[in-house]
Order: structure tokens, then C-alpha cells, then sequence
């Protein structure tokens, strides 16, 4: 007994100890003076500002609409350096934010809800730089934390009055009044999920919306350049038909052959000249060039089929001679 009294006045005595040792560093650091008021003040016009409040809702939209394109993989292939650029600039300025509100506010910053939850998205941020540093690109879980990324969103939270939480504050003091002790789980996973589903649902409008547009564009230029390559084709055939006519023209009024004619014809094509073909692949220049391109591939099949053989016969004898070797290797240990 005496002993469980010993040890509970011990506790009371170092816990007593130290709230006293906390409390004296916490007012020495707050009676430190500091000699930058000034800097301080004109930081704290800066982070109060109306500019500066833009520039940040602004950055942080703009992240949120570059993650929405992000999932398109056409347009992550086009786009990779303007994302990769975009990235750099928003954890830049994210980062620049932390540390001007620290630096007006070093011990007031921390008693903020609001201020704890922008350090807990910088870190955030900050995880899949480090994984990729850490572990390598190829690691399992990497996508995992990029996924996390979409919690950037509500770093818009501290920047709007609509946002926190649009009335649930009112609503979680009436309940804590009732002493409804389970009421802040509940509340928080409602908002939570709330969020969550509406910013899936819109960056699935926004995919479907962009595939829709890409797909449309897409159609409409293949739909342009058949129009174009027909317009170009009948152009062809109707100049090809002029000069046929002709040809039948000068036949007719001189004593040369067609055959004369299209000799002297065929002098004037020039290798630049455009035809016009029903069927590619049914045309004799192609097939020659195709049976010539397989007959090239029997040859070069040929080739590898020797080549391979003398790979196994090399094989087998290195295997013939193997255990000769490892006998007398046997015999030398002996």
C-alpha cells in the first residue's frame, strides 16, 4: 500500500515538474523580443491580403483542375512537361505559405485547427516525393500515395467561410450542449465522405466530358481529311480523264498510233505526279515490292535457323566436356 502511494505521489511529483518546465520554457519563448516588427508586420499585410488569398484559391483550383487531367492518359503524354511544371510551382508556393505563417506566427500557428490541417496536406504532398527518393520509382505502394493527393482540395477550407463546413459548426455545439459524446465522429466521417463522393463524382464528369471532346475532335478531323483526299481524288481523275481525251483528240487528227502517244505521254510524267489507285494491294508494283520483302524474310529465317544450330552444337559440346572437368576438379580435391 505503501508502495502504490509511493508511486502515485512520484507520477504527481514529475508530472507536476513538468507542467512547471513547460510552462517556464513556453514564457521565456514568449518574453523573447523580437528586433523584425517590422518585417513582421509587412509579412502579415502580405498573408492577410487580398491578392495574396487569390493567388492561393487560385493555385490550389488550378492544381485540382490539372489532377482531372491527369487521369486522361492522351493528354498526360501531350501534356507532361506543363504538368510536371504546374507540380513544382503549387508545392512551391504551398511551402512558401507555411513558411511565412510560421515565421509571423511561430507559437500562435500551432493552436490553429485550420493551420494543423495545411501542415497535414504539405506532408502529404510530400510523401510521394519521398517514396520515389526512398524506395525507387517501381514501388508497390506508390500509387497509393498519389492517390492521396486528391486531399489537396481542401486546402480551400481555411480560404472560404461557405466551406467550413457551411453551418456544421452551429449544428456540433447544439449537440455537444446535448452531450451527445459520439455525435463529433459521426459528424466528421458525414462530412468526410460527403466531400469525397462529390469531388469523385466530379472528376468523372470531368473525364467523361474531356474522352467525349477528344473522341468528337478526333472524328471530325478524320471525317475532314476523307472529304479533303476525296476532293483531291476526283481532281485527279478529272485531269487524268482531260488527258486521256486529248490523247484520243490527237490520235484521231494525226497519223501516230495511241501507242506512239502514250510513249510521248509517258515521257511527260514526272515521279512527283499523283495516282490514283481503286485497290492498293492489288496493283503490280506492290505485290513485286511484297513478294521481294518475303522472299527477303524466307532468307533472313534461314539465316537464324543456322545460326541457332550452331548455338546448340556449342552447347552440346560445352555439356559433353562438363563432366570430364568437374571429375578431375573431383580427383584434385581428393
Amino acid at each position: 500500500m505503501t508502495q502504490h502511494v509511493d508511486k502515485e505521489s512520484k507520477k504527481k511529483a514529475s508530472g507536476s515538474l513538468l507542467h512547471i518546465a513547460s510552462e517556464a520554457v513556453h514564457s521565456r519563448i514568449k518574453n523573447l523580443k523580437r528586433r523584425d516588427h517590422q518585417c513582421q508586420a509587412f509579412m502579415r499585410k502580405v498573408i492577410e491580403s487580398g491578392i495574396f488569398r487569390t493567388l492561393i484559391i487560385t493555385t490550389i483550383s488550378l492544381n485540382a483542375f490539372f489532377m482531372v487531367l491527369w487521369t486522361s492518359y492522351d493528354i498526360r503524354y501531350r501534356l507532361f512537361r506543363v504538368f510536371e511544371i504546374s507540380e513544382i510551382i503549387f508545392v512551391s508556393i504551398c511551402t512558401s505559405e507555411f513558411c511565412l505563417k510560421v515565421y509571423v506566427d511561430p507559437l500562435d500557428y500551432w493552436k490553429d485547427g485550420y493551420n494543423l490541417l495545411d501542415v497535414v496536406i504539405i506532408i502529404i504532398i510530400f510523401i510521394p516525393y519521398l517514396l520515389r527518393k526512398i524506395k525507387g520509382k517501381h514501388y508497390r505502394y506508390l500509387n497509393v500515395a498519389d492517390g492521396i493527393q486528391s486531399l489537396r482540395i481542401l486546402k480551400l477550407i481555411p480560404y472560404s467561410r461557405g466551406i467550413r463546413v457551411d453551418g456544421w459548426t452551429n449544428l456540433q455545439e447544439e449537440l455537444d450542449n446535448r452531450n451527445f459524446l459520439v455525435s463529433r465522429i459521426f459528424t466528421i466521417t458525414f462530412i468526410l465522405l460527403a466531400s469525397f463522393i462529390f469531388l469523385n463524382m466530379f472528376v468523372g464528369v470531368m473525364i467523361m466530358h474531356t474522352e467525349d471532346s477528344i473522341k468528337k475532335f478526333k472524328r471530325e478531323l478524320m471525317i475532314e481529311r476523307h472529304a479533303t483526299m476525296m476532293e483531291e481524288k476526283q481532281v485527279i481523275l478529272r485531269r487524268q480523264q482531260e488527258r486521256v481525251s486529248r490523247l484520243v483528240q490527237t490520235q484521231k487528227s494525226s497519223n501516230k498510233s495511241f501507242g506512239e502517244l502514250v510513249e510521248n505521254f509517258k515521257k511527260m510524267l514526272r515521279h512527283t505526279d499523283p495516282m490514283v489507285l481503286d485497290d492498293f494491294g492489288t496493283s503490280l508494283p506492290f505485290i513485286d515490292i511484297y513478294l521481294s520483302t518475303l522472299d527477303n524474310q524466307d532468307i533472313t529465317i534461314n539465316k537464324l535457323q543456322e545460326l541457332y544450330y550452331e548455338i546448340v552444337n556449342v552447347l552440346a559440346l560445352m555439356l559433353e566436356d562438363l563432366p570430364e572437368d568437374t571429375s578431375d576438379t573431383l580427383d584434385t580435391f581428393d
